[in-house]
């Protein structure tokens, strides 16, 4: 039989890292990360916010990795968080990215990227991205508006979207000429 400590370690490192890894998520959001242990979640982040190895902001209703990550939250990061759980049930593998990638995953035999461009930094993404034309990786782009889509001309792209605060994601093709 396994004790308290055995079963709760194993959750509290995938929540650990999920957490570090993105730095700070809504609370929600980790919740539908492990849907199936919420009762247990929710002990498990109390007993990580009392110990000091996760910080919560009620104000923002974020879990964060740190204070600073709180006071300055990546709210396109969390975004593209939002899109990442859309495909929870198909997720093989997920990590954060490097500019301008905000997250890569794995999805059944699929590899994605989801890219967050917001409305000023649509010339220099296109330009940073024009250069990878030989890359099997799909692409989610995060835009602000259908318009902005017109705009992005980079390769690969399987889906634009939009994302509400609340987390309902709008998904989109342009349509071409």
């Amino acid at each position: 039989m396994k004790t308290r400590n055995e079963i709760y370690r194993g959750e509290a490192e995938a929540l650990l890292h999920v957490i570090t890894s993105y730095h700070a998520l809504i609370y929600e959001q980790v919740l539908k990360t492990f849907p199936r242990k919420e009762d247990s979640l929710k002990t498990l982040i109390k007993r990580l916010i009392k110990q000091g190895r996760i910080y919560y902001d009620s104000r923002q209703n974020l879990l964060c990795d740190t204070t600073e990550s709180a006071n300055a939250p990546d709210w396109e990061m969390i975004s593209a968080y939002w899109v990442l759980l859309d495909f929870k049930k198909a997720l093989v593998y997920h990590t954060s990215g490097d500019f301008p990638v905000k997250i890569h995953f794995f999805s059944n035999d699929e590899a994605y990227e989801i890219i967050s461009v917001p409305a000023e930094q649509v010339v220099l993404i296109n330009h940073v991205l024009a250069q990878t034309k030989d890359t099997d990786t799909n692409r989610l782009v995060i835009i602000s508006s259908k318009e902005q889509a017109m705009r992005i001309q980079i390769p690969n792209v399987a889906a634009f979207c939009m994302v509400e605060p609340d987390g309902n994601v709008s998904y989109y093709q342009k349509k071409e000429r």
